[in-house]
Order: C-alpha cells, then sequence, then structure tokens
C-alpha cells in the first residue's frame, strides 16, 4: 500500500470513528420520563401533578386531552397538571369519559420529537389497601374492577419486615394488561396498581364494558407481583385473586357438620361447577391453582378441562409477553425455603427419590425437611389462603364420607363431572378430581387411562387436596385424596393419604377460628 492510500485508509477510519462516537452520542442525548404514568381521580376531583425528568428537552407541549379533561405544562417546574372532569351524569358520557390518553409531544435539540402519554382513571373509590390494620397475607382477594389498589410492602405476608426493597414487578398474570401502572412508591413502601373492569367485543366489533345490572364486572383471573432488590432478585411475592363481585369467594362458604368452615370453591378458581355434568366451562372455571406443600406461591391451572396434553393456561408478564413455569431438581442449593421464596415460578422437582440408589422415596421438594411450614394449628408465614383463612388441618376433613348412591352412580354421569358431591352427613359439597403436578416432573397429572384401547382413551379422574397434616414419621405430609376408575369397585376415597411434599396439590381453604 502506497503513503497516499495509507493516509487515505487512516482517515477513513478516524471519521468512521467520529461518526460512531456522534451516533453513540446521539442515544444518548436525549431522553424523557414522567414519575408517574398512571393517574387516578374521582369525578370532579382535585387535581394531580406529575413530575417529569430528561436531558436535552427544549420543550413539552400538550398534544391531545379526552373530551373534559384538562392538563397543563409548567416548563420551569417540569410539572404537568391534569383536571378530571365533573360527573356528567348520563351514563354514554360517563362511559367516554372514564378513561382518558392525556399525550404529549416532547421536542428535542438537533429538532427530534416524541409523543408520550399519561393514562388517566376515574376510580368508583378510594384507593383500596389490601393489607389495612395489618391483614397482611400471601392472596389477597379483588372483587372491585376501576379501581386502584396498594400494598404495604414494609412486612411480608406473614407480618415480618421487609428490606432492601428497590422496585416491584408482576411475576405472572393469567390475562395481559389486567394489572395496569404497577409502581413502587420507596417513601410509603407502598405498591400501587389499577385493575379495569371486563371488556368483551360486540356484534359491532366494539370493545364495551361487561355489566351485571348496573354494576361493572371483574374480570376471573390470578396474578402474581413481587418486590425486588437492586440485584432485581425476588424479596417476596403475593398472589393476586381476581373475582366478581357477585361470587366473592370471601363471602362463599359453608360450615360442615363438624363445626369447620370451608371455602365452597378451590383457591384460585373462577367457581365451582357444583357438578354440572359435561359443561366444559364450568369444569374448567372450578381448578384451582397448585401448591407444593408448604410453598405460599401458586402454579398454574390447566389450559383445557380435562388436562390434555399436559397444557398450562396462558399467562403474561408486564410487557404482554408470554412466560412460563420453571423446572429445577432439587438440591442444596435449590431445595431451600430462600430459594422458593426468590423463585416463585420455578416448580422444585424430586425426581431422584425414587432412584435405587440415591433415592430415598420421600420426593420433598426441600432438601431438608420442615415440617411447620404449613400448621395443623395456625396460620404460618408461608400459608398461601387469604387473611383470616388457611389450609386445612388433617382432621378437618374428616366428616366428609363418600355415599353409597355417590360411589355407584352412572359411570357415564361420574365422567362427565370430573368429581364427587362429599357429604358431611348433612349436606353434600362438590370437589373437582383436580389432579395434581407430580413431583417427578412438575406435569399435571389427574388421569387413569385404559389400557389395550387405541387411541388411548383417559378415564378421568383424581382428586388431591393439601392438608397441613404430616404422617407419623414426619417425612411426608397427607391429603384428601378420591379417584374414578373404570371397575366401579375401586373408587378410592382415602382422607389422609401419605403424599410426596413435592407434589403440587389443590388446596381447599378453611376459615381461621
Amino acid at each position: 500500500m502506497n503513503l497516499y492510500m495509507r493516509k487515505f485508509c487512516y482517515l477513513l477510519i478516524a471519521v468512521c470513528a467520529v461518526l460512531a462516537l456522534d451516533s453513540c452520542s446521539k442515544k444518548k442525548d436525549f431522553s424523557f420520563q414522567f414519575s408517574k404514568m398512571g393517574l387516578y381521580f374521582q369525578w370532579g376531583g382535585e387535581p394531580q401533578t406529575v413530575a417529569y425528568t430528561g436531558s436535552n428537552i427544549v420543550s413539552v407541549e400538550l398534544k391531545k386531552a379526552t373530551e373534559g379533561w384538562t392538563c397543563t405544562v409548567d416548563q420551569s417546574k417540569r410539572t404537568i397538571t391534569v383536571t378530571p372532569p365533573q360527573d356528567p351524569g348520563a351514563q354514554d358520557k360517563r362511559e367516554q369519559m372514564r378513561e382518558a390518553d392525556i399525550t404529549f409531544t416532547v421536542k428535542f435539540k438537533k429538532g427530534d420529537s416524541s409523543t408520550y402519554t399519561i393514562d388517566c382513571y376515574i376510580i368508583g373509590d378510594e384507593i383500596i389497601l389490601l393489607n389495612e390494620g395489618g391483614k397482611y397475607a400471601n392472596c389477597y382477594v379483588l372483587t372491585s374492577p376501576m379501581t386502584a389498589y396498594s400494598l404495604d410492602v414494609s412486612k411480608n405476608g406473614g407480618g415480618q419486615a421487609l428490606s432492601g426493597v428497590k422496585d416491584v414487578k408482576i411475576i405472572w398474570q393469567s390475562k395481559a394488561s389486567t394489572i395496569k401502572h404497577l409502581v413502587y412508591d420507596a417513601d410509603k413502601s407502598i405498591v400501587s396498581f389499577y385493575i379495569d373492569a371486563l371488556k368483551q367485543t360486540n356484534e359491532d366489533d366494539e370493545e364495551v364494558y361487561v355489566k351485571e345490572g348496573e354494576n361493572y364486572v371483574m374480570p376471573n383471573g390470578n396474578a402474581v407481583i413481587a418486590v425486588v432488590n437492586s440485584k432485581e432478585e425476588v424479596l417476596w411475592s403475593w398472589h393476586l385473586w381476581f373475582a366478581k363481585a357477585s361470587a366473592n369467594p370471601l363471602e362463599d362458604y359453608s360450615t360442615y357438620s363438624n363445626g369447620v368452615t370451608f371455602m365452597n370453591r378451590n383457591l384460585g378458581s373462577y367457581g365451582n361447577s357444583n357438578g354440572a355434568s359435561d359443561n366444559t366451562t364450568l369444569i374448567l372455571d372450578t381448578y384451582g391453582l397448585y401448591y407444593q406443600w408448604g410453598r405460599k406461591d401458586p402454579f398454574l391451572r390447566p389450559f383445557y378441562h380435562d388436562c390434555s396434553n399436559n397444557e398450562d393456561q396462558y399467562v403474561y408478564a408486564t410487557s404482554g409477553s408470554a412466560v412460563y413455569v420453571a423446572y429445577a431438581e432439587t438440591s442444596a442449593e435449590v431445595g431451600t425455603v430462600e430459594y422458593a421464596i426468590a423463585n416463585p415460578m420455578t416448580f422444585i422437582t424430586n425426581s431422584a427419590c425414587v432412584d435405587k440408589e440415591d433415592g430415598d422415596g420421600i420426593g420433598d421438594w426441600l432438601h431438608t425437611p420442615n415440617n411447620s411450614l404449613w400448621s395443623n394449628t395456625t396460620k404460618t408465614a408461608y400459608d398461601p389462603c387469604p387473611y383470616g383463612w388457611r389450609v386445612a388441618a388433617g382432621s378437618d376433613f374428616d366428616c366428609l364420607t363418600l355415599t353409597e348412591a355417590e360411589d355407584n352412580m352412572d359411570l357415564d354421569k361420574a365422567r362427565g363431572r370430573f368429581g364427587w358431591m362429599l357429604s358431611d352427613g348433612v349436606n353434600s359439597y362438590f370437589y373437582l378430581g383436580g389432579g395434581f403436578r407430580s413431583y417427578y416432573d412438575g406435569t399435571i397429572h389427574n388421569m387413569n387411562y385404559k389400557t389395550g384401547v387405541y387411541p388411548s382413551q383417559p378415564e378421568p379422574w383424581e382428586g388431591h387436596y393439601w392438608t397441613t397434616g404430616t404422617t407419623a414419621d414426619g417425612k411426608q405430609s397427607t391429603s384428601m385424596y378420591f379417584d374414578l376408575t373404570t371397575t366401579r369397585t375401586i373408587n378410592k376415597f382415602v382422607l389422609n393419604n401419605p403424599s410426596k411434599r413435592a407434589n403440587a396439590m389443590q388446596v381447599r381453604c378453611v376459615k381461621v377460628k
């Protein structure tokens, strides 16, 4: 290469470097962020002010506001102030004005501009503090739509102090965007978020709110939210259980003949089919979430009413992207309470427990067993039920029996119900054969399979319900168990069935006395 050519190459490299640096500089030059992305108001309520931050901002200008809403920008203080509308009275106008997208045009140096939006909502009540008055739990039932909720995260679900909280995130939610504007206020140790009402598409292909009479309807569903530290490690998580106000699980319960008050549905379910036969929608709604013994965090319901293909329901992160259950084999590092808390979406298996050389046959998700995570006598820090409720004790199911009439029911009808009506000697209550998530691989099992038939035909079903009880040797825990098989004489109903703790089962909560 001659001298001139070499100089030209050096010059070209230098120019490219300058351009690259300039490009990087441009990427870093412009930024803008609101301190809050969602605001909640009463009709005619007080204005709210939101600060904004950023670099190389020339101006922030209001671009659009929904009818009735007003907004002013203070460039010197770097704030925007939103004022909600007065109640228009007419229902159609209320629908139009209840939500507002307040949009701004932000202009930067060098001529760039972008638009940013703050979502504003009219809510029916004040912000609901879920654990007001020290009502700490690992599960909260939410029944009011178009409402802002908050959660004091200075303490965990058992009432013990939490430290090192830096932010909050959604672990999963059963419907995308159910939880809106999840925010952590470090000064108050409060997490807040908004839940909209259920919407459906009408005959004109428009999304409209669903009502029961004059009341908006809460979307059925579940979610898990968590607080994290500066390393994005989960410090604690909570289960949010969304239910219609007309079917509030905290108000739908029965007191059995032994004096124990049970919820009439499984923890995390959308209702109870009460034995409706062949109604696949009601059967699927009756499935609750699955819990490994002693863990507070739930695992997913099935996608299909018959658990076909072992397919889980679809769940979503904040962004709307799908998230999935993770799996990890127990070990000295994985099989700990600390690991379980930090990994609420990880199912801890114990496939090695059946190995003749290394396995102990016990099948615990914990590497070192702990019999006190759930208790027969008290609600523990790891109990998954809502405040005022707990996992059933080993003796709480003892009044239930499978009656002769139920046991001798027509086989086809029994198959179609996916469960038993169990009697306390006075009344009968429906329990779904929801199966269990296996200690071996975490997949849902609730089928017996007819042999010698092609294709193999599933014969539902098995029911597994955790109790807080433990076996006499303290190595396993007990469940209420039943199944249906093709040969009626071998139906099973066992009140205290020894079960591996790495299995995840349904839970039917009882009221704390």
